[in-house]
């Protein structure tokens, strides 16, 4: 008898799930392909970063130029999950997918143009249309 008793408290144990401590993309339903196609986005992002920081700092320091086609983007994520904002171009056909790291910002060289972001914030979905000409400075938070 105590033998089955053991057996039920081992498969008891070996049957629940360990949940790990770190931050996830998108909350509770994000998947694993959201998950590495966040650390590659994140890869990608730190190639020529100091270049990439140097052209936002330019475009926000100076007057906005209409002629210049691509204008800087910064986004502040004051969530407590790693987050990729999604821009699709309505007009001029440009896809951006700018990851975010939790209670963190990150900045981006985008081409000017109206756009339609898409986000999951810890499984809460952000939705807006923009006519991005100017740099943009944009909070997302789960509230």
């Amino acid at each position: 008898m105590k033998s089955y008793y053991f057996l039920f408290i081992f498969l008891l144990f070996a049957s629940c799930d360990v949940i790990p401590n770190t931050p996830s993309y998108g909350g509770n339903s994000s998947s694993n392909n959201e998950v590495q196609e966040f650390r590659t986005l994140m890869e990608k992002d730190q190639i020529n970063k100091t270049r990439v920081n140097a052209e936002v700092l330019t475009y926000l320091l100076n007057d906005s130029n209409p002629a210049e086609k691509n204008t800087a983007a910064v986004i502040e994520n004051n969530s407590n999950c790693n987050i990729i904002v999604r821009l699709v171009g309505k007009s001029n056909n440009q896809i951006y997918n700018l990851p975010i790291s939790a209670n963190s910002k990150n900045q981006f060289v985008i081409q000017k143009g109206s756009y339609t972001l898409r986000s999951n914030i810890c499984a809460a979905k952000y939705y807006s249309q923009k006519n991005i000409l100017d740099p943009l400075s944009l909070k997302l938070s789960k509230n």
